[in-house]
């Protein structure tokens, strides 16, 4: 028997070999993992981590990037050696619940997402999230691994998203309530002020002095409701931002001549005297037509009708720099620095409602806002028995007025000039089919049409009668309500353009619907004029008559 030990497999050279290179296969493996685990760590905006349970089954760090610092407030190496340090950075509202997460963690098994705020030295107050899993490392032993990081922004965000989101819904709400509400009040006050205006016609049947007095009244308090309405409709639209506007060169010496000319009569009743700046400069300003005529007046209006028998109320402008300064100077009242501190509350009227002069006690306040929406302002100087100077200011404008007179802009004008009762046998004719469902409304339109001989009108009182009336005769004109009950003016106008028998007949609105932004529809859909209720009598008639002389100008 031979003394020589057994060969050691060990010896064999190719084993050593393949045994070696798997060995550095492994290591090669390994570092590339160390290098991608390094590059996450420098690179992910967060903390990674890896935590095993200690002798007590508690949570301990066996590794976490260097991102700890940005998102706990410590180091990685503080955190490894106690784990309990992280509490202390976390909000004290969470760190109970951080806690039992925490140590529940250790015997989870199932995949989690949590969130929870941290207070940092440097940044204050921040809100953290992450996830974690369970599983086995290649040793065997059981491990949490996780990932933590910052989302204060990104919760910000999302925050105003929502906020903006039921803002933009509350202000869709809001716009369609008022415009709904406007609709209903506007109704009605279309069958007081617009019969209160057939009994003031001369071409009408006569009155008594106590009639005529009290028909005064009625029409009188229509409008005074009448402004109500449309100043809340204002402010509101203004308050919630949904107040078009189209910025432009507008004259200051134009502004202020058609201001005075709507104030006239409240004037002369009240034995004011507008005086005209004739002599003043005639900068040009940048602003919203329709809103500066709507400032101005306001103003005029209120140096009237705060004025002493026999006082006056004039205007200056004059350019300052870049700023052009439009003045409303009365010699009233005054207010005391008491009433100046609240002159801009809405429905404040400051006493006023007193003395029997009617108000909103929101005019003013409509007046500041829709300056400063032209980038503008309102500045305000009054002293007891010495009247009130109201100055406002707005940018200069660049290049001429550009004036405009459309037909939906039309104001009140003399019936005699219209020939209401008599439009002799040369009048251009004028076929003319209205499309009303409120029965009160179809005896206003058709008692106004009436005093109008060249003018004859077909009632449908629906969309579908008005599309079955256009299609058995054409006519000159559609006057539609744009809200019919069965359809709107819009979709009466669609049905008829897709027909080449029908199409491109001329179309005015009558509608209680005052929204801009139904009015600017309207004018893209091609309507001629938008004539809101309560019904202008003499702006009806005006704009049939100028229908009829286009049409015979066109024959």
């Amino acid at each position: 028997m031979s003394d020589r030990p057994a060969a050691d497999p060990g010896d064999d050279p190719r084993a050593l070999k393949e045994e070696v290179a798997a060995l550095r296969a492994q290591i090669a493996d390994m570092q590339t993992e160390l290098e991608v685990l390094a590059s996450l760590s420098r690179n992910v905006p967060g903390v990674l981590y890896v935590l095993e349970p200690d002798h007590r089954g508690l949570p301990s760090v066996v590794y976490c990037s260097d991102g700890v610092r940005d998102i706990l407030g410590i180091a990685p190496d503080e955190w490894k050696a106690r784990f309990e340090s992280a509490y202390e950075h976390v909000y004290p509202e969470d760190r109970s619940m951080v806690r039992v997460l925490c140590e529940s963690a250790m015997r989870a098994s199932d995949p989690a997402e949590f969130e929870f705020r941290v207070v940092l030295a440097d940044k204050g107050v921040r809100t953290v999230a992450g996830k974690a899993m369970s599983g086995c490392q290649l040793n065997g032993r059981f491990a949490r691994v996780g990932y933590i990081h910052d989302v204060t922004e990104e919760k910000l965000y999302r925050s105003a998203t929502v906020k903006a989101q039921a803002a933009e819904q509350a202000s869709a709400a809001k716009s369609e309530f008022l415009s709904r509400m406007s609709h209903e009040l506007r109704t009605p006050l279309n069958a007081i002020l617009g019969f209160a205006q057939l009994l003031q016609m001369p071409d009408g049947e006569p009155l008594s002095g106590g009639q005529r007095q009290k028909v005064e009244v009625m029409a009188q308090a229509g409008q005074h409701l009448l402004a109500v309405i449309n100043d809340v409709l204002d402010l509101s639209r203004i308050e919630s931002g949904r107040l078009p506007l189209s910025l432009e060169p507008v004259s200051t010496h134009a502004a202020f001549e058609h201001a005075l000319d709507l104030v006239g009569n409240l004037a002369a009743d009240l034995d004011v005297r507008l005086l005209p700046c004739h002599d003043c400069d005639d900068p040009t300003v940048l602003a919203d037509r329709t809103r500066l005529q709507q400032v101005l007046v306001n103003l005029l209006t209120n140096g009237v009708k705060y004025n002493r028998p026999g006082g006056t109320v004039s205007v200056q402008a004059r350019q300052e720099g870049e700023r052009v300064m439009l003045e409303v100077r009365d010699t009233g009242r005054g207010m005391s620095e008491e009433q100046l501190a609240h002159l801009f509350e809405p429905f404040n009227r400051l006493g006023a409602e007193q003395t029997g002069v009617e108000g909103t006690g929101i005019g003013l306040v409509i007046v500041k806002r829709l300056l400063e929406l032209m980038e503008g302002e309102l500045e305000v100087h009054s002293a007891p028995g010495q009247g009130t100077r109201m100055r406002c200011w707005l940018p200069v404008g660049t290049g001429p007025d550009t004036a405009h007179s459309p037909l939906d802009e039309l104001g009140p004008l003399d019936a005699e000039q219209h020939h209401l009762a008599d439009g002799g046998d040369d009048h251009p004719r004028l076929e003319v089919l209205y499309a009303e469902d409120n029965q009160i409304n179809i005896d206003l339109v058709t008692e106004i049409l009436a005093l109008l001989p060249w003018c004859h009108v077909t009632v449908a009182h629906n969309g579908a009668e008005a599309l079955a009336a256009v299609r058995r005769r054409r006519p000159d004109l559609l006057l539609l309500d744009m809200q019919l009950g069965d359809m709107s003016g819009f979709d009466v106008v669609k049905l008829l353009d897709q027909d080449v028998e029908t199409t491109g007949i001329p179309r005015v609105a009558l509608s209680a619907d005052a929204m801009p932004d139904t009015i600017r529809r309207a004018q893209a859909w091609g309507f001629k004029a938008y004539l809101t209720k309560p019904l202008d009598v003499a702006q009806l008639i005006a704009t049939l008559e100028q229908a009829a002389q286009e049409i015979a100008g066109r024959s």
